[in-house]
């Protein structure tokens, strides 16, 4: 059930714009390769902890754009969208429908308005360019060719590790390479510690089970100081 708090001027009614996201608006196609590792295994992590009772509460925070949004465990799955001084709620029956309107509005305010962004500059930068018309009319069937194509992660997990507080995954990727994503919960909450691509699966398995036997602890530090720790101790 959608609940209105107040209306912004010449806005859609909060109510009406959660209605409006989906899986398809905006379009998961525009995440970059780490928004979208990122999504798929933050993810399933959520319906883990569902299913093993484990989950009261998870945030997203995205300073730099002002935006963020929590997902609460009541009777049903509290959704608060914040962007600037706008709030939205709405609950839903199942954490995945939750973290997929919550996802939706992240793309909305924070992916869309950076593709816009880079086009600017990318168009910006076409214009110092001399355009050989030739070249367009003799290869432009071999444009679909330069698409890089998704990379997707392969289930079942390459390998799991759990600790008392993370959790560790390793993914194969359908482009060869591994995806490692390590989860910190602590009191039915849930970060992001990391989320690194690995060439070789020895190594990823080696920086998952050392993150386990290191920093498994109710505090283990902001993220890029854990990463850098982890990895002088493996490699030195």
């Amino acid at each position: 059930m959608a609940i209105l708090l107040i209306f912004a001027e010449d806005a859609m009614a909060r109510e009406e714009f959660l209605d409006e996201l989906s899986d398809d608006f905006p379009s998961q196609r525009i995440y970059s390769y780490d928004e979208n590792f990122r999504y798929e295994t933050e993810r399933r992590f959520l319906m883990d902890a569902v299913l093993e009772g484990t989950f009261e509460q998870y945030e997203c925070n995205v300073r730099e754009s002002d935006f963020g949004y929590t997902i609460t465990a009541d009777a049903d799955f509290l959704l608060e969208v914040k962007y600037k001084e706008d709030k939205w709620q709405k609950s839903f029956p199942y954490i995945a429908q939750a973290f997929d309107i919550a996802e939706a509005a992240y793309r909305f305010f924070v992916v869309v308005p950076r593709v816009l962004d880079e086009g600017e500059v990318l168009l910006s930068n076409e214009r110092n360019y001399a355009i050989d018309p030739e070249s367009y009319e003799m290869h432009d069937h071999c444009l679909d060719d330069d698409v890089p194509k998704p990379v997707e992660l392969m289930s079942p997990p390459h390998l799991r590790v759990k600790g008392d507080f993370l959790f560790a995954t390793v993914f194969r990727c359908t482009d060869g390479t591994y995806a490692l994503s390590v989860i910190h919960a602590l009191a039915g909450k849930h970060s992001s510690l990391l989320e690194k691509y690995f060439s070789e699966p020895d190594f990823a398995e080696l920086i998952a089970n050392s993150y386990i036997e290191l920093m498994d602890n109710e505090f283990p530090g902001a993220p890029d100081d854990v990463y850098e720790y982890v990895y002088k101790r493996i490699t030195h």
